[in-house]
């Protein structure tokens, strides 16, 4: 007989108004909600993503302000028509996933990247559609 698993992980929870947000209590936020309400629902899973997936953390307005904010910068840095090589950026992205899941640090190499693109600009016309492919396929953000 297999076994049904051979590895788990231990994730932190989120919490709301600091409490755990649970049925029980009532105190959930639904992402068919903030959907209904407009929101990106990238902007939902930037916002998850900036908290590492172990550790406890809240849920909040400023955390989605920061992440919807996070999210229009990027989509204006990839599409520039030109900006800095971004093959490291790729590099870098792929080994803060495989250090455990180290998403913080994954977003702040994408952020380091646009913030360089947006002030600098750059000369690879290759780079905008390569950090637009590799976030959405590393990070599930469509950008």
């Amino acid at each position: 007989m297999h076994p049904f698993a051979r590895h788990y992980t231990h994730t932190g929870m989120i919490g709301l108004d600091g409490e755990k947000m649970s049925k029980s209590r009532g105190n959930l936020v639904f992402v068919s909600k903030l959907r209904s309400e407009g929101v990106d629902p990238n902007a939902v899973r930037l916002a998850l993503l900036a908290g590492h997936y172990r550790t406890d953390r809240p849920w909040t307005d400023a955390l989605l302000a920061t992440a919807q904010a996070r999210l229009a910068r990027w989509r204006e840095a990839v599409a520039l028509p030109a900006a800095p090589p971004a093959d490291d950026l790729v590099l870098r992205l792929r080994t803060h996933l495989a250090d455990d899941l180290d998403t913080p640090a994954a977003l702040a190499a994408v952020d380091a990247w646009a913030a360089e693109a947006l002030d600098r600009h750059g000369r690879d016309a290759d780079a905008g559609p390569l950090v637009r492919t590799a976030v959405d396929a590393l990070l599930g953000i469509a950008l």
